[in-house]
């Protein structure tokens, strides 16, 4: 759960007062300065509207009288007043009795029904007002009025005024109150720091060193420099520490012979695991020099097995870096490797003991040859340990099927045996570092371990599929390289 700390809660505290209090008055600004430039921009639409609705209505009598010849009257009226308030008017319209726009300076109405015209009834009523959004997405205020004289009705006037005057000067508003917020969050941030510094700062370093005496550091003090109750518990804390490291002390020889035991069980441990992992490349490459031996005359046989001798060799350095750092992160050096290579040399490696204990090796390689970014002796450090895992888990004989397919994004190994099989009430433990069920001195139990290090290191998994008496199926997975070509590859 999340806990915050004695000054976090000071900051919270004091700048959420400030967060409220000026928000709450930027709010009010905001809403009472919308209020007032509403209010301003009504009256100044109400005067505009009613003095463009007289010559309007004059020009409407003199043409109906027959005084006026001339029809431009109108427009030059409209076309007047948008200029003298171009920073506000955005479009005027003039409808006839039946709400048919006769005059606009939006031509795109002319001659088309306006439906918030005005009817007859609207004589002597004030102006309609009303907030609304423009065909071109911009906010207007409109006001309506009729044009008439007396109980005479002509039509109505409609004129739109821009709200965006309006909308930015609120806006700047609201900046300067977040501005004015800001500065006062940053004047108490200030504030706080120091208070901060002179009242909590013992408190805190009190708290640091008890977290210092609780991971275990005993040399750990906390400075004493005030005269109140902090400083009375800081001595407090120190003179308990004073005997703690005095009690410690008078452990140190007890303490020391335990260690020594269990350092002494640990590395005899560590000497059974190096001698298991090493005697199986060890044995496969007296197999190699025996076969040399029986062969002196092959030149081609000699070259290959000595190349097996020679990655035997440097898998056994590899072993040893294995068990001895088997709880640190081993440094990987990547290259591009083949899996097909792979496992066709480990199978080379282990020829002596599928012969000796009758194991026929089936290849289901893929032919598209799976590349993946690795460790190339430490792909073959973990199919060794799984093919010598098949291996000991068929001791009357049976099948080794080594299977590789590459996928859209990765590349699948498969180790199967047709042996044994693991129970299912501890098949969920085998991966665990010196877990075995081989009888004492046979093994530690790190070969399935340090396989699932390997693949855990390449970012990869590793599964199995396993039924008593039906053998064992363990599926590598590692992601594919993007280039799959063959130029390069491990051999």
């Amino acid at each position: 759960m999340f806990r915050l700390g004695i000054r976090t809660k000071f900051f919270l505290y004091s700048n959420t007062l400030i967060v409220v209090t000026m928000g709450l008055v930027g709010v009010f600004a905001v809403l009472h300065e919308r209020e007032t430039q509403y209010d301003a921009i009504v009256n100044r639409g109400r005067s505009v509207t009613e003095a463009l609705s007289i010559p309007i209505t004059d020009a409407l009598l003199y043409e109906e009288l027959g005084l006026v010849t001339e029809t431009g009257l109108i427009d030059n009226y409209t076309n007047e007043i948008i200029e003298r308030n171009k920073d506000l008017v955005r479009y005027v319209i003039v409808t006839d009795a039946a709400g048919v726009v006769t005059h606009s300076n939006r031509w795109d109405l002319m001659g088309k029904p306006f439906r918030r015209a005005l009817r007859p009834e609207s004589v002597g009523v004030p102006a309609e007002v009303e907030i609304r959004t423009s065909s071109w997405g911009e906010r207007v205020l409109e006001i309506r009025t009729p044009l008439n004289i007396s109980s005479k009705f002509w039509g109505s006037l409609a004129v739109g005024f821009s709200l965006a005057p309006i909308e930015l000067q609120v806006a700047s508003i609201a900046r300067r109150a977040t501005a004015v917020a800001l500065l006062l969050m940053l004047g108490n941030s200030i504030l706080t720091a120091l208070y901060v510094e002179t009242l909590i700062r013992p408190i805190l370093n009190l708290y640091q060193s008890i977290k210092r005496a609780g991971r275990g550091d005993l040399a750990a003090r906390a400075q004493v420099r005030r005269g109140d109750e902090v400083g009375e518990l800081a001595e407090a804390f120190n003179r308990m520490m004073d005997e703690l490291e005095e009690t410690r002390e008078k452990e140190t020889v007890r303490q020391a012979q335990l260690a020594h035991t269990e350092k002494m069980a640990a590395v005899g441990t560590l000497a059974a695991g190096v001698a298991h992992e090493v005697n199986n490349p060890l044995a496969g490459m007296l197999t190699c020099i025996e076969t040399m031996e029986a062969n002196p005359d092959d030149a081609d046989l000699r070259e290959r097995y000595l190349e097996l001798i020679r990655d035997g060799i440097k898998r056994i350095e590899h072993t040893v870096l294995n068990l001895l750092d088997f709880s640190r992160p081993r440094e990987i050096q990547p290259e591009v490797t083949s899996l097909n290579h792979n496992l066709r040399h480990v199978a080379e490696l282990v020829e002596f003991q599928l012969r000796k204990n009758r194991v026929e090796v089936s290849f289901e390689l893929d032919s598209e040859e799976p590349i993946v970014l690795a460790d190339h002796f430490q792909m073959e450090q973990l199919f060794l340990n799984l093919v010598l895992n098949a291996i000991q888990a068929m001791p009357s004989g049976g099948t080794l099927t080594l299977r590789t397919r590459t996928l859209s994004s990765r590349v699948v190994a498969e180790v199967a045996d047709t042996g044994n099989g693991i129970p299912e009430a501890i098949r969920e433990r085998i991966f665990d570092p010196f877990f075995t069920t081989r009888e004492v001195g046979q093994g530690t139990g790190l070969g399935l371990s340090v396989s699932y290090s390997i693949v855990n290191a390449h970012g990869g998994g590793i599964e199995v599929d396993s039924a008593p008496g039906k053998g064992s199926r363990f599926k590598v997975w590692l992601p594919a390289r993007p280039d799959r070509g063959e130029e390069g590859v491990s051999s």
